[in-house]
């Protein structure tokens, strides 16, 4: 098996992770990103930033935007250095915080329990942004509580624009198991 070398590669081409794998000699890095470095651009682009985060977390990230947000730095460290996908997690905290008007300790305790934080703040913030006038934290819990929750979201705007359904009934039915929109029928 042949050894790679940085000279070998076109370095311009790897991210910062991939290089100081490099720069500290790993066999294993250096045979990374040789077939980062054959996908090329678009095969990179197309593995997105998961696979990057999951190089390369970014615990700063999370934990200066979850102290910014009023974390306290105990709570923002044991989250951060617990999460699978840190930044993700801090994403969450921030954006449910800043876009709802909603506490960022409300936001950290369901954004921490997801298993997709980012679709748990979109859904959070599309409901408070096409219905609500003022902070709810059952919607948080219940796009929390969602396993799919960018399709819970849609799930309540959609239901609560077509028809004259209150919120909390379009978010008590579209969290129901089994529950199916296609089913209703318009009122008369």
């Amino acid at each position: 098996m042949k050894m790679f070398t940085t000279l070998e590669l076109p370095v311009t081409r790897l991210t910062a992770s991939v290089k100081n794998h490099l720069r500290r000699g790993s066999r294993l890095s250096a045979g990374a990103a040789f077939g980062a470095v054959s996908l090329g651009t678009v095969g990179l682009s197309a593995l997105g930033a998961t696979a990057a985060a999951a190089a390369n977390p970014d615990y700063f990230g999370c934990a200066t935007g979850m102290t910014n947000s009023g974390i306290s730095e105990t709570a923002a460290i044991a989250a951060c250095a617990a999460a699978r996908y840190p930044e993700e997690l801090g994403a969450c905290v921030v954006d449910v915080n800043e876009f709802t008007g909603l506490t960022a300790d409300n936001a950290l305790l369901v954004c921490q329990r997801s298993r997709r934080p980012i679709e748990v703040a979109n859904c959070t913030i599309d409901i408070h942004t096409s219905l609500l006038d003022s902070p709810s934290t059952k919607v948080l819990e219940n796009c929390g509580r969602s396993l799919l929750p960018a399709r819970y979201g849609t799930c309540v705007i959609d239901l609560v624009d077509a028809t004259e359904v209150a919120v909390d009934e379009a978010l008590t039915q579209c969290i129901r198991t089994g529950y199916r929109p296609w089913r209703i029928q318009p009122r008369l």
